[in-house]
Order: structure tokens, then C-alpha cells, then sequence
């Protein structure tokens, strides 16, 4: 209820700096035309972005610390967006609370009751897979507050790249909100100014990925089954699309473009993992 009000606030002062009331800038207001975040992974301070870090942001429904293959293989290299916030005048907005700074879900799919402005694809509840202990997961908030550039991350695995064993989800959607404030900001593949807005969508390929969520049925959701190997090897060879909405798309969990031996056996490695297996 916080959260909402917070909202609320921020729409209101964004009308007010709209009627000409009060300065944009001065009541830091999100432009989201000029704010936007960038998939990063590896160091901080020479970063990977683009295609080479979306490929570091995978994972399966499980990253507890005794997965072995945690850092390595699922969420490694801090795999992270850098959302980066200005006003209508180009100045950066600092001190934004991490919590205000979220990729936001809904908790599940509609058909097993949720809704809101979050996304309502990924799968992230204790209602609906209470035999895996899952946790309840709606916002994945920033490591921290915005700095003196408008800037802060968020680590998929964590703050600071510290699992986080609330973070847990399953299923995959190719575009989950980045909420400021309030206000969905839009995607660049990189920091690069010529980069247009739109040209990254928020998301993390998920070794949970055969459709077992339209049907509210218990204990289905977020846990590595049967069926995840199957469509993985039914479509090895696939060369894939780029669109972030394809299921080949998902399937490629390295993102080089083919679905090849390397997924399918990242897939089964993960065989039977689900939000307590092989940790909580």
C-alpha cells in the first residue's frame, strides 16, 4: 500500500510539472524519454553490455548457495541492469530509494489470480507451489539508492551480487516493467547515446520454460521438469530469432543465436531443481 501511494505522489507532481506548474527537473521527475536502463554484466567499471550480457542473465528457479552451478552458469558475472535517471532538463535525478527502483511482477498469471501493472507471465508465489517452499516475489528492487549521475543496478542475483534467496521465480517473460518512481522507463541494448530506447527489453531466459502455467493446478510452477528437456530437444539446431517474445529466443540460453548441445545440456543439468532443490 506504501508503494502505491508513492506512485500516486509521483503522478501527481508529474501532472503539476506538466501544467507548467512547477519545474519538471526541479521536483524530480523521471523523463522517460530520457531515462533508460542497459543489460550489464562483469565489471563495474569496463562493463559487458549488449547481447554478451544478456547471455549472463539465465537462471533457474533455484539459485540457493548450494547449487554449484550458481554464479558460474546461472545469473553469473553479476548480470545486472543499469537503470540510469534524469529529469526533463538532462540533469540527473540522485537519491532515488532502491525501493522505488523495481522490476516488477505481478506474483503469477491470471489465470491463477493475479493481476496489477507488474508483469503477469513470471511466476514467482508460495500459493501456487507450496511443495517447493517458493517465495512470494514482486519486486526485484536496485542494489541501491540513484548516484550523483541518475545512476544505480540491479543484480538479478542479489544486491551487490549477493544471492538473495527470496529471489526466486519461474517461467520467463520477454519484457518485465522497469518501474522509477512510478513510471516504466524503456530498454537500451547499450550505454551508447545512438542506442534508441526500445531497443532492449527487460528479461532473464529461465530454464523453467515449458507453457504449465495457464492451468492452476499446484505444485506445477517453478521447478525443472520432464517437459523443460523436451522442448529443448525438440528444437536443437533451431537457428533463432531475436525477438525477446519467441520461445526459441528463450530456449537459447547462451544467446548465440542456435539452440545447440550446450543448452540442452545446461538444461538437464538443472534436471529436478525447483525453489528448495538442491538448497533453500
Amino acid at each position: 500500500m506504501q508503494q502505491r501511494w508513492k506512485w500516486l505522489l509521483a503522478l501527481a507532481v508529474f501532472l503539476l510539472a506538466l501544467s507548467g506548474t512547477i519545474p519538471a527537473a526541479y521536483a524530480g521527475v523521471p523523463d522517460v524519454t530520457q531515462s533508460f536502463f542497459v543489460p550489464q554484466s562483469g565489471s563495474f567499471t569496463t562493463p559487458t553490455e549488449g547481447a554478451a550480457a544478456i547471455a549472463n542473465a539465465r537462471r533457474c528457479p533455484n539459485t540457493g548457495s548450494g547449487d554449484p552451478l550458481e554464479g558460474t552458469q546461472v545469473l553469473k558475472l553479476n548480470a545486472r541492469l543499469k537503470v540510469v535517471v534524469k529529469a526533463s532538463d538532462g540533469s540527473p535525478i540522485s537519491g532515488i530509494p532502491a525501493s522505488d527502483i523495481c522490476v516488477l511482477f505481478n506474483g503469477g498469471t491470471t489465470t491463477q489470480g493475479f493481476s496489477g501493472v507488474g508483469d503477469d507471465t513470471i511466476v514467482a508465489n508460495a500459493q501456487w507451489n507450496p511443495a517447493a517452499l517458493c517465495p512470494d516475489v514482486r519486486c526485484i528492487q536496485a542494489d541501491g539508492p540513484t548516484d550523483a549521475t541518475g545512476t544505480a543496478f540491479i543484480t538479478w542475483i542479489g544486491a551487490g551480487g549477493v544471492n538473495d534467496k527470496q529471489r526466486k521465480w519461474g517461467a520467463y517473460s520477454g519484457d518485465v516493467p522497469v518501474m522509477v518512481l512510478g513510471f516504466k522507463l524503456q530498454g537500451r541494448l547499450t550505454s551508447v547515446p545512438l542506442a534508441p530506447l526500445g531497443s532492449y527489453t527487460a528479461h532473464v531466459k529461465n530454464l523453467d520454460s515449458s507453457p504449465r502455467y495457464g492451468l492452476n493446478v499446484l505444485n506445477q510452477g517453478e521447478s525443472i521438469l520432464s517437459a523443460d528437456i523436451s522442448a529443448v530437444q525438440a528444437r536443437q539446431g533451431t537457428v533463432v530469432t531475436s525477438n525477446p517474445s519467441d520461445l526459441t529466443y528463450q530456449l537459447d540460453f547462451d544467446n548465440n543465436g542456435i539452440i545447440n548441445s550446450a543448452d540442452l545440456a545446461f538444461v538437464k543439468a538443472h534436471n529436478g531443481h525447483r525453489c528448495n532443490v538442491p538448497s533453500f
